[in-house]
C-alpha cells in the first residue's frame, strides 16, 4: 500500500507507453511513501532535495541530481530528507513482449 498524504497535487504525464509520475508539490522533510512494490521496473529521479530509499533490506541516500532503478516486485519506501524535495518515477505499463502489466491496486492518503 502506498501512503501519499504528504504528496499533494501529484501529477502523471504519459507519452505513448511511458509514464512520468511526479511528487507534484515539493515534499516536506519527513514525508514518506510507505513500503510498496510495482509489477514493473521503474526509475526514480531525485530532482531536488534528497531522499532515503529502503529496498531489498538496505538503505540508500540519494541527493539531487540522482536516479535509481527499482526492479519489478521489489518492495521499497521513500522518505524526503529535506524540505523542497521533488522526485519523479518513470515507468512503462508494457513489458518487452508488449503485454500490458498492471501496476498495483489502490492509492492511499499520506502520513507526515
Amino acid at each position: 500500500m502506498i501512503d501519499y498524504s504528504a504528496i499533494s497535487h501529484q501529477r502523471e504525464f504519459a507519452s505513448g507507453n511511458i509514464y512520468i509520475r511526479t511528487s507534484g508539490s515539493p515534499l516536506t522533510k519527513g514525508a514518506v511513501v510507505k513500503a510498496h512494490a510495482h509489477n514493473f521496473d521503474h526509475t526514480s529521479f531525485v530532482m531536488s532535495g534528497s531522499v532515503r530509499v529502503k529496498k531489498d533490506g538496505a538503505e540508500q541516500i540519494c541527493a539531487a541530481p540522482a536516479w535509481l532503478l527499482i526492479e519489478a516486485g521489489v518492495e521499497h519506501e521513500i522518505e524526503a530528507l529535506e524540505d523542497g524535495t521533488v522526485f519523479w518515477c518513470v515507468f512503462a505499463h508494457r513489458n518487452q513482449q508488449g503485454d500490458v502489466v498492471q501496476e498495483f491496486t489502490g492509492w492511499h492518503e499520506a502520513t507526515q
